[in-house]
């Protein structure tokens, strides 16, 4: 069974969607670790939820879940239709990985398939034509398109020659042109997973699968991952007309997707795509009949990501994400039931489609009509999640916060450190909603861009600085690169887990400078500029966690126990200044962070009832007070401690 999953699975970092009977009687998110599935629905009710998060992989890796079993048997149980009774009564089903997000597909994106595809057309769907039309195309266009780029002044004169020959196609203008062929494949919640039957449409009678890689995007237009499709193609049909795309392509069980999710990380990224070769072979159920072949990418016209910035982006948002054929080069032709009469599908066909990193895909060929009805769309999924919340004894009033505006803060020069993610994110945008001018520095790159990216649009758009806190050389770096500072807000900090038997000296020496060292040498960068421009503003934070002697976080407590202190003393030295400086001391806040690695439910349940409020502490609470202490507005307060922890501390 291990052939069914990535080649190196022992580091792939893998998230799917499974259907959990019982209790759930629904679709849940999992995760796949050393061999074992985790249902993290609590993290992520959606997939399209999970892949919004800027700390996905943190997640995938590493939150807290139920255990439903080995990856083995669930992919035995997806595959095998006799392990629904006996001794799998009750196991998770595989679904497809993606569920809100909408299914787009790109065509004619490998030469050979183009050449089919102008085939298909010159046929009007009559396969017993193809075989002599083939001969006649290559004759006259040759075989191999590889090196025309798309769009290129090439492309633009071959399109010259072939209108004037006579046999200029739809497909090959979105084969060559500057613009790709972007379709929707199918609706959102409509694919099938593994082992599940794919349908053909009763009227075809000929078609073949198409083995594609399939993309993971998010709103953003970030492409997260990647898994595997099949694309059921009906030739016989879209080639009568091309305005029969949708009937061709969008029916019950025409979209296979899965078996899971790779999340990009440092060992599978954009570059292993375009270096995959994605094998399949069809087994005739019947007949015996074996086809098998390949799509190499490194062969494709168009680079994928160019596919992506083509289907999402100004002209075009998608606020669930969506999933994204990349098209293939694999069109089998050859003949089966008649000499010159090609390749079609029959009843049963077993069809596995399969690349190393990635591992393989499995389905059984059926009728659109007689395979299982698509029932359980988006309004049974949102049916679904109201019932759940409902069920809850946690308060809901999760709602984001209104922030105030304060006109004292418009124009400010803001710096926030560890800016790129949690906490310091939700500052990051409050701080630039108020027409502040914000600096944030981080080490985390692809969140900090990303948040960056999200941004852009803001009047007057935050600005990422790379910067390890750490080094206090590459400190004074970087604030003499941004200049005057109004607002200094000392937020970066790691809260890891650690044993008094476990600490070395020099792990307690990088502790502080993690967690307390930095907070001092910013606000020395800072200070003697504020003393010139006649004030500024100092927050530093703290924690509640040394107040609650909370276990195994000593080092941490240590460090922000000490912080409080540095705020009193720096309120001291630099009020005549007019230079004001508080600390922020955070509760148990709802951060992707905290709720990856140490907020389960018992946790979770632990901490409401500690607090006075029964509602979880979120980001914009904390950015609420951050905002009013950097205002004007709290311009008499200095050298205290200011608790947003709903009463947990002293309730």
């Amino acid at each position: 069974m291990k052939t069914m999953l990535p080649d190196d699975i022992e580091r792939a970092v893998l998230v799917g969607r499974v259907w959990r009977n019982g209790v759930i009687d629904g679709p849940c998110v999992v995760a796949v670790r050393n061999g074992e599935v985790f249902d993290i629905t609590g993290h992520a009710p959606t997939m399209s939820d999970l892949l919004e998060r800027d700390d996905v992989l943190d997640i995938a890796r590493s939150a807290p879940g139920e255990s439903l079993g080995s990856v083995q048997q669930l992919m035995a149980h997806a595959l095998d239709s006799a392990a629904a009774v006996g001794a799998h009564i009750g196991m998770p089903r595989l679904l497809a990985p993606c569920d809100l997000q909408a299914i787009k597909a790109c065509g004619v994106t490998f030469a050979v398939s183009l050449l089919e595809r102008v085939i298909e057309e010159q046929a009007g769907g009559d396969a017993s034509r193809a075989n002599v039309l083939r001969g006649e195309i290559q004759a006259i266009i040759g075989s191999d398109l590889s090196a025309i780029r798309p769009g290129s002044p090439e492309a633009a004169r071959l399109k010259a020659d072939l209108i004037e020959r006579g046999i200029w196609s739809p497909y090959m203008e979105v084969g060559i042109g500057p613009d790709a062929e972007v379709f929707s494949k199918s609706q959102p919640m409509s694919a099938v997973g593994q082992g599940a039957d794919v349908g053909l449409h009763p009227d075809s009678k000929w078609n073949n699968p198409e083995p594609e890689i399939v993309l993971a995007v998010n709103s953003q237009a970030r492409v997260l991952g990647a898994t595997l499709g099949n694309d059921v193609n009906l030739r016989d049909i879209e080639g009568r007309s091309a305005l029969l795309l949708g009937k061709a392509k969008d029916n019950n069980g025409s979209c296979a997707i899965g078996p899971f999710i790779r999340l990009f990380d440092e060992h599978f990224t954009i570059d292993t795509i375009r270096n995959a070769e994605v094998s399949m072979l069809i087994e005739g159920m019947d007949d015996g009949f074996h086809l098998a072949g390949a799509s190499r990418m490194r062969e494709i016209s168009r680079d994928p990501l160019d596919l992506v910035s083509q289907v999402c982006g100004r002209h075009h948002q998608y606020p669930d994400g969506f999933m994204l054929f990349l098209g293939t080069m694999f069109s089998p032709i050859k003949d089966r039931d008649t000499a010159g009469g090609g390749f079609t599908h029959h009843l049963g066909d077993r069809v596995s489609i399969s690349t190393p990193s990635l591992g393989t895909l499995v389905n059984h060929v059926q009728r659109s009509d007689t395979i299982a009805p698509w029932t359980f769309g988006v309004r049974a999924l949102l049916s679904r999640a109201r019932g759940a919340a409902s069920a809850r004894a946690v308060p809901a009033l999760q709602t984001r916060v209104q922030q105030a505006i304060y006109p004292s803060l418009a124009g400010k020069r803001v710096v926030i450190t560890g800016g790129g993610s949690g906490i310091g994110a939700g500052m990051v945008e409050a701080f630039a909603q108020q027409g502040a001018q914000v600096y944030f520095l981080d080490i985390a790159e692809e969140d900090s861009l990303a948040l960056q990216g999200r941004l852009s649009t803001q009047a007057v758009p935050p600005a990422f600085v790379r910067c390890d806190l750490t080094n206090l050389d590459a400190v004074a770096a970087a604030f003499e690169r941004i200049g005057p500072v109004d607002v200094l807000i000392n937020n970066a900090a790691n809260d890891d887990r650690h044993k008094l038997a476990d600490v070395s000296p020099e792990y307690w020496d990088e502790r502080m400078a993690v967690n307390l060292r930095h907070q001092y040498f910013c606000a020395k960068a800072v200070a003697v500029g504020m003393q010139q421009r006649g004030g500024g503003v100092i927050l530093n934070f703290g924690s509640i966690s040394w107040h609650l002697a909370l276990p195994e976080l000593t080092l941490y407590m240590t460090a922000k126990a000490a912080i409080e202190g540095m705020t009193r003393g720096l309120a001291r030295d630099l009020g005549p200044h007019n230079v004001r400086v508080n600390c922020i001391i955070p509760g148990a806040v709802r951060t992707p962070r905290q709720e990856a690695l140490w907020h389960t439910p018992e946790e979770e349940a632990r901490i409401l009832a500690g607090q006075c409020l029964p509602q979880r502490v979120q980001v914009d609470d904390v950015a609420a007070l951050a905002l009013f202490l950097a205002s004007d507005n709290a311009g008499r307060c200095t050298g205290r401690d200011y608790f947003v922890d709903a009463g947990w501390y002293g309730a």
